[in-house]
């Protein structure tokens, strides 16, 4: 029987903790888009802790504010948002575990780690991989990098085919025009129309990689050539954006991390990046799909689009669809 070894829960923790720059905040957001049994529901954490604490700090509205703002700080490793979460995590099926750790384990960050020698009271931040691959062989399980999938030594048990899902993504999109294309590629993605489900992602990434490069660099800046041709009427090509993103990454301050994982996972679709009618693009095979990780792509840059809204007002206008 595969279990999970409890040291687990506290490693995931620190590691997303660590690799979001000393903040729970990017965690949150994992959990907020993975497809889990049950959410995290930071509300209600904080409501049950208000009946623990002094009425008169309950009935004062600017003392709570005050209170909770330090007690629920996201950059606090130890503080009420690790105890909720790591409950949080202990109380969610082994499923939803693997589903998490796939995640954290196909970061490429998490390496890196290993040559990190930073320590949190004598914790040091190199070790933390070895943990994660010891805690994981204690319970029979390896993590194969090459092939990005659990193995295990309990044949009853295939991990895989666990946390497996039947859509390719799972991401819940605000906007309906993000929302109608996921569900036109989970649909090829389940009939095993895989060239189509590849355009489609394509252009899927496409967009947002505009919605971020039109939310940075505004037009009134002079901005506009950085996804616009004027002369065409059109945005540019993908190629291009790229090419522009990568360019302009340093411009992003602490978010040029996340442009460089995103440039790396969106490399294998530049031999054929560009949306051209002649182009012929054949993606017969699930695992090629599977690949590219779109979602993780798709993510990296909703937190991108986030950040960036998120800003302090400039007073900049932001270029409308010429579309």
């Amino acid at each position: 029987m595969v279990d999970v070894h409890p040291q687990i829960y506290n490693i995931i923790l620190k590691c997303y903790y660590h690799l979001n720059g000393a903040s729970y905040e990017y965690f949150l957001e994992i959990l907020r888009i993975f497809p889990l049994s049950k959410k995290f529901d930071l509300e209600k954490a904080k409501e049950e802790y208000r009946k623990k604490i002094a009425k008169e700090t309950r009935d004062d509205p600017e003392a709570l504010k005050e209170f909770e703002s330090s007690v629920w700080s996201l950059k606090e490793h130890w503080g009420k948002i690790y105890e909720s979460l790591l409950n949080y995590l202990k109380s969610l099926p082994k499923e939803d575990i693997f589903r998490i750790l796939s995640d954290l384990l196909g970061d490429s960050r998490l390496n890196q780690l290993e040559h990190d020698f930073w320590n949190y009271h004598g914790d040091y931040v190199k070790d933390w991989p070895k943990q994660l691959e010891h805690s994981l062989k204690i319970c029979g399980i390896t993590y194969d990098k090459e092939k990005r999938e659990f193995i295990t030594e309990d044949k009853k048990f295939d991990i895989q085919k666990a946390i497996s899902t039947p859509d390719l993504i799972q991401i819940e999109f605000k906007n309906i025009f993000y929302r109608e294309l996921k569900e036109e590629i989970n649909k090829c993605y389940k009939l095993g129309a895989f060239t189509a489900t590849f355009i489609l992602s394509r252009k899927l990434i496409e967009n947002l990689l505009i919605d971020v490069l039109r939310l940075k660099f505004p037009v009134n800046k002079g901005n506009l050539e950085i996804y616009y041709r004027t002369d065409k009427k059109r945005f540019n090509d993908f190629a291009v954006l790229l090419e522009n993103l990568e360019n302009k990454k340093n411009e992003f301050g602490i978010d040029k991390e996340n442009i460089e994982e995103f440039l790396k996972l969106v490399k294998p679709f530049r031999p054929s990046a560009n949306s051209n009618a002649h182009s012929l693009i054949i993606r017969g095979k699930k695992e090629e799909i599977d690949f590219y990780q779109i979602e993780r792509m798709a993510g990296l840059l909703i937190r991108l689009k986030q950040n960036i809204s998120s800003a302090p007002p400039n007073n900049s206008q932001v270029l409308k669809s010429p579309l």
